[in-house]
């Protein structure tokens, strides 16, 4: 039985690791999972890169990030499964999303919350006011990326009208009430935490915004998939096992109260099953905000690791100043998704999801490149 040190953050997208290591998909490849709640990304980066950690539960931006040497030190990283699509969505704090509702746009809609928040944002700052702070849940995430792609639907510049900053997101929800933030893009569930406890409003879902929008992601370091590719083999396909369980909706009611454990999400079932339904309480009681791909763990290919969503992820990262747009270093990040390792393991899935819908992003250039490359 080999045994594997495996890192989480307490988030409902980590529902294919913990039900691997807990509804015995693991144990049926010959491996025992050591799950290891983590607190922050950073802490997760720096675990799987010294090797406290064989693999994690990890951004896929910060797997490309490090295989790149950006915002920190190069450490070459592998990505032989996705855990999720979508999942996250943006909170706003509920004092400015009453003055959201103020000035006459539809709040219903993504486009009209967006153009909403820039009237409040320019209002504050006509007034004098202090700029609004809004938090990710690290510098390189496709949070980071769809916060900011929001507030420029709106007409604000991130960078100058207002400030970004880094929360982990077990502590987005008390940072929203402590008045420390005034809004914040993570994943599922801690914005249904935050409307539940009435310090926020969901303004908009990660996919009304990007449409299937590649998430979190197994990651090993490269030293550990070459030295051992046989046991990575038995762990994708307990992976895959697992994740064809998790999209059942027959399974959700006991996947919730899995999730729900104090050594897990340590949350209500009742939020976790809402979030793993797709249907979201914008306020207390408020309205159901549903969509059929909120958070998609399984279905359509979406375990299959595409280089094309490592590519639309690097293209994020040079829009955001993040790096700078070289064809070596996109072909770099398209090798850290690793299909083939997939494959080998899985054997062919029909991949079905379409990719990242970029339209509107203003980012052509990038994406002419990037056809260039991928093609």
């Amino acid at each position: 039985m080999r045994r594997l040190a495996i890192g989480f953050i307490p988030l409902t997208d980590a529902a294919v690791l913990i039900a691997a290591a807990e509804r015995g998909f693991a144990m049926a490849e010959g491996i025992e999972i050591d799950l290891h709640k983590e607190v922050s990304w950073a802490n997760i980066r720096d675990k799987v890169n010294i090797g406290l950690l064989d693999g994690a539960h990890m951004l896929g931006p910060l797997a490309i990030a490090s295989s790149l040497g950006l915002g920190h030190v190069r450490v070459p990283l592998v990505v032989p499964f996705a855990l999720n699509l979508n999942g996250s969505a943006i909170t706003i704090d509920k004092h400015v999303y009453a003055a959201m509702g103020e000035v006459g746009e539809d709040l219903s809609t993504a486009p009209g919350a967006a153009l909403a928040l820039g009237k409040v944002v320019r209002q504050r700052k006509a007034e004098g006011r202090d700029p609004l702070v809004f938090a990710a849940v690290y510098s390189f995430s496709t949070h980071t990326y769809l916060i900011r792609h929001f507030l420029k639907a709106g007409g604000v510049d991130p960078d100058r009208d207002v400030r970004l900053v880094v929360v982990p997101p077990p502590f987005m929800a008390e940072s929203l009430r402590g008045g420390l933030i005034h809004g914040f893009s993570v994943g599922s569930p801690w914005n249904s935490v935050a409307v539940d406890a009435d310090v926020g409003r969901i303004a908009v879902l990660g996919a009304e915004l990007f449409g299937w929008v590649p998430e979190k992601v197994l990651g090993v370091h490269a030293r550990f998939a070459n030295a051992e590719p046989e046991v990575l083999h038995r762990l994708v396909r307990a992976l895959y096992a697992a994740a064809r369980w998790c999209e059942d909706p027959a399974n959700h009611e006991d996947l919730a109260k899995l999730l729900g454990e104090p050594r897990h999400l340590n949350l209500p079932a009742d939020i976790l099953r809402r979030t793993l339904d797709g249907r979201l309480h914008t306020a207390p009681g408020g309205a159901l905000r549903s969509h059929p791909d909120y958070l998609i763990l399984n279905r359509d290919g979406a375990n299959r690791p595409s280089p094309d969503h490592a590519l639309w992820m690097y293209a994020q990262i040079v829009a955001a100043g993040q790096g700078e747009f070289a064809p070596d270093a996109a072909r770099e990040a398209m090798g850290v998704y690793r299909p083939d390792i997939f494959d080998a393991a899985v054997g062919p899935v029909p991949v079905m999801h379409p990719e990242p819908d970029c339209v509107g992003t203003q980012f052509g250039e990038i994406f002419d490149q990037a056809a260039f490359l991928s093609g």
